[in-house]
């Protein structure tokens, strides 16, 4: 059962007929209630409905700027945690995860963010899945990206964008806060250990983040 207030969108489940009657923009289908529309579900005296919120809502798809941390590196394949984006009145929905696929094999081995070349709008960071394994993000890294392809059951992600990559990132070695230092490098202030990225141009930028989705 979806609690009260929740966002939901249409074809979600919300209830069933055993704990409430189907109220607005719902519809009932073997015993089960689910929504219509885009909105917050509610609740009162025996009755759940979804309305609208009067807020702004997306579901975010090909083309749209997601934030997110990556959760997993594989070989070819880093999978990433998206995050629901909530601004001012604008809700961007996040409806499953995303994934930043190598491309093909290149002279110099694989780059990772997506096979789509923006004219080379990536500020000239270049990542590969050869020798040196070098990625474009790690595991615990909040970054920026831009879906690729909305695929079945998770989004296809691009770092290619000037804004894209690498938001926010902790030093490996003892957890402080990195900085950036250079083009594609990042530096911790305690420990002075030096990591690559491939690093957004609003790097510990909040306010221009926002911007993005205002």
């Amino acid at each position: 059962m979806v609690d009260n207030d929740a966002f939901v969108t249409p074809g979600d489940k919300i209830a069933t007929e055993e704990e409430f009657a189907s109220g607005d923009n719902t519809f009932v289908e073997n015993g089960v209630i689910y929504s219509t529309i885009i909105g917050r579900v509610v609740k009162n005296e025996g009755r759940v409905g979804v309305t609208n919120s009067g807020r702004e809502i997306k579901i975010i798809g090909r083309d749209m700027l997601v934030i997110g941390t990556v959760t997993d590196n594989m070989k070819s394949v880093m999978f990433v945690k998206l995050d629901d984006i909530n601004i001012e009145n604008k809700d961007f929905l996040a409806l499953k995860d995303g994934k930043i696929v190598a491309e093909r094999p290149r002279m110099g081995g694989r780059s990772f963010g997506g096979e789509r070349d923006r004219g080379d709008r990536s500020g000239g960071n270049r990542f590969s899945s050869g020798p040196r394994e070098e990625k474009p993000c790690k595991v615990g890294d909040t970054i920026l990206a831009r879906v690729l392809y909305n695929d079945k059951d998770s989004y296809t992600l691009s770092l290619r964008d000037r804004e894209t990559g690498v938001i926010y990132a902790k030093c490996e070695l003892c957890g402080a806060d990195l900085q950036q230092k250079d083009r594609g490098v990042l530096a911790c202030p305690e420990c002075g250990h030096a990591e690559n990225r491939k690093i957004s141009e609003l790097y510990n930028n909040p306010g221009g983040i926002k911007k993005l989705f205002v």
